[in-house]
């Protein structure tokens, strides 16, 4: 239980600095993992949408900016720290999709630096930014302090208690207070998350006879995945040809990289296309 407790409360503070924080990348690029948005700064027309996984990535490419970042390290943080199972495929087609998305905007992809034989690093200007700092147009925005109005008033209102209670007991009227609120934010993240999960469909990766063949997690469709699933499927000696089934299939490899784990879901379906069965399957290479 500590553990998992240890875990939901990663997971609450990266959301919590996600929600407050965008980052400046080149002076150019916005990036706001919240909305998971990357835009041209000043032109909101140009925008584009990352991915969940591609945005889990770049945050952590950004909190390591110009060290080299292995291939195991950066699986567990944006995969497996999240419950999924990836393989090093994966990792380097969200790399592909982040690169694709710098030069859309007119980066030079080279932003994303493969290093051989250990992974990638990212080489730019970063610079974090809190989302509701009002910036000065008349500025580039960066290194600014305002003091605004309501700022002065929240001052006040906390100076005020101070003074008449003392430290003490303003601090043994907040304390119950915050832990309150710390509690609500851990169960609405939690529910959020598993949420969003649910909600991820599985990707079609073709058909084989009367079986219809679907990748899961965060593997993108690709010919590679689709012809392991067909192997998959004759060395279990699954026949295609009689009965109309759906087959789910997900491929990953250890932390080292030296073993290959594929799973599979086998569901048979009846006269009216509706789940009769459904049987597991799981081979390590």
């Amino acid at each position: 239980m500590d553990l998992i407790f240890l875990v939901w409360i990663q997971l609450l503070l990266q959301k919590r600095e996600s929600i407050l924080m965008k980052y400046i990348i080149n002076f150019t690029i916005t990036f706001d993992p919240d909305s998971r948005l990357l835009k041209l700064r000043n032109k909101d027309q140009l925008t584009i949408e990352l991915s969940k996984p591609a945005t889990r990535l770049l945050i952590e490419l950004i909190k390591n900016n110009k060290n080299e970042m292995p291939r195991e390290t950066l699986i567990k943080h944006v995969w497996e720290d999240y419950g999924f199972s990836p393989s090093s495929a994966t990792l380097s087609n969200h790399i592909s999709e982040l690169r694709k998305a710098f030069e859309a905007l007119g980066i030079n992809k080279d932003i994303l630096i493969t290093v051989p034989r250990v992974g990638f690093k990212m080489e730019a200007e970063i610079h974090p930014e809190t989302k509701n700092k009002e910036l000065d147009t008349s500025t580039d925005g960066f290194g600014r302090n305002d003091i605004t109005e309501d700022s002065v008033v929240q001052k006040k209102m906390i100076k005020k208690p101070a003074g008449s209670y003392g430290k003490k007991e303003l601090h043994r009227v907040l304390k119950p207070i915050l832990a309150l609120i710390f509690i609500l934010l851990l169960i609405i993240t939690i529910i959020t998350i598993l949420a969003r999960e649910r909600n991820e469909e599985p990707k079609p990766l073709g058909t084989m006879n009367k079986c219809k063949i679907y990748a899961l997690g965060d593997d993108y469709p690709d010919p590679e995945l689709f012809s392991h699933a067909r192997i998959m499927l004759s060395d279990i000696e699954i026949d295609c040809t009689k009965e109309n089934r759906d087959i789910f299939f997900m491929e990953s490899l250890s932390a080292n990289g030296l073993r290959k784990t594929s799973f599979m879901v086998v569901c048979t379906k009846n006269s009216e296309m509706n789940y009769k069965a459904c049987q597991n399957y799981k081979r390590i290479d």
